[in-house]
Parts: C-alpha cells; structure tokens; sequence
C-alpha cells in the first residue's frame, strides 16, 4: 500500500472513531427538553392556559409565575416544561432565549381593561390599568423588534373559549405535544363563555371605557387590528 493510501485509509478510520464516540456522547447527553414560556397581559388567559397546559402528555408546568431564567436552570424528568410570566416579564421579554418556544396570548382590550380580580378589588375597580397594558404591549413590540424572526405562538383568549380543542390542537402543532387530555374534558379547568365581551352588557364598564384618552384608544385600535378584533364606540 502507498503512503497515500495508508495516510487516507487512517483518516477514514480516524473519522469513523470520532463519528462513534460522538454518537456515544450523544445517548449519555441527558435530552434538553422542550421549553415553553407563557407571556401576555393579565387578565388575556394567560393562567389558564397554564393550567390547561397540564393536559398534555409528558409535561410538567410549573405552578404560579415565574421569570423566563427559571426555564433554563429547571431540571425535570418530563419532556416538556412550561412556565407562566410575571407581572414585570414584559420588561425583559425581548431577551428570551431563542430555545425557550412562546406563547402569546391576548384577548379584547376592551375585556381586558374591565376585567376585576379579588387580589386588587380593594384598591381599584378593574385590575389592569392603562399602563399595565401598554406596558406589556410595548414588550411585545420590543420582542419583535429585537427578535424579527422568532416564531410566537399567539393564542387568542376567545378562541380557547369558543374552541378550547382546536386551541389545544394548534398549540400541539406548534410546539410538538401530545394530548393525553382534551382541553374541553379537564375538570378542573372548566371553559367559562360568559367571561366574553362583559363590557357589552354592563353600562358601568362602558361607562369607564368613554373616560379613556383617545392617544390610548389609538393604541388600542392598531392592536385590534392585528389580533381581529373589532372596535366599537366605548359609550
């Protein structure tokens, strides 16, 4: 045999040797698993959807509210993990890992807005503020900025109500889950449609939804328009 074939013939059994070894590897690598990061403003279904995120298979979702950073120091056994925002989650939205997949939700401004929670019914009528909802609005736009080709999976509040099953369905497509339980079947998350469009049938939330400035109602509607909602008068 000539050199050439000799030092040719050693590189190929050099390569087939690291080709075997980083197969090796590869099986003792533990699988990163399949992160998944629930944003959007309060008040849009946000927990919910992590609740119902429990009926898929293999998935573990972590109770509560947590910054994104706890995703990537999070070990589980399950294949999927999920966690919900915080309240200041928008803030550093824009920094989400490219690994970490996201789930937007929103929901009509209008809903939003004249929405009550028990935790702030004390200190104020409804529990987002203007400011909240810009605030988190601006850390969507901030994200798509920095971020232009990141998928976002948005998952519209009226949807999930009016079909939590075809909601479940396009939220499996996109992230690679497995149902082991229709949205519509969790018992303890029961799918409530009279949360929808409340505002319509309540003269006091109308009411206060006159009062807001029209430079936010021009924010309002420039959301609408992307997400389909429509925009009636507030009065």
């Amino acid at each position: 045999m000539s050199a050439s074939r000799a030092v040719a013939a050693l590189e190929g059994q050099t390569v087939r040797l690291a080709q075997a070894i980083g197969r090796v590897f590869d099986r003792k690598r533990p699988k990163q698993p399949n992160r998944i990061f629930i944003a959007g403003c309060a008040r849009s279904g946000t927990t919910l959807t992590r609740d119902l995120m429990a009926c898929f298979d293999d998935t573990y979702v972590l109770g509560g509210e947590a910054p994104f950073p706890v995703l990537i120091d999070m070990k589980r056994r399950e294949a999927n993990v999920v966690v919900k925002r915080t309240a200041e989650s928008h803030e550093l939205l824009s920094h989400l890992p490219a690994e970490i997949g996201l789930i937007y939700c929103v929901r009509h401004p209008f809903d939003v807005l004249t929405s009550q929670h028990p935790e702030t019914m004390h200190v104020r009528r409804f529990h987002v503020t203007t400011g909240r909802w810009e605030a988190e609005y601006d850390g969507l736009l901030r994200l798509r900025r920095a971020q232009p080709r990141r998928a976002i999976h948005y998952l519209r509040y009226e949807d999930l109500i009016a079909g939590p099953d075809a909601a479940q369905q396009a939220i499996a497509d996109a992230f690679g889950l497995a149902a082991r339980l229709r949205f519509s079947s969790d018992p303890n998350n029961p799918i409530r449609r009279s949360s929808l469009r409340k505002w319509e049938r309540n003269e006091e939330f109308r009411t206060y939804l006159h009062t807001l400035p029209r430079s936010f109602l021009d924010r309002i509607e420039a959301f609408c328009r992307e997400f389909g909602y429509d925009l009636p008068q507030a009065s």
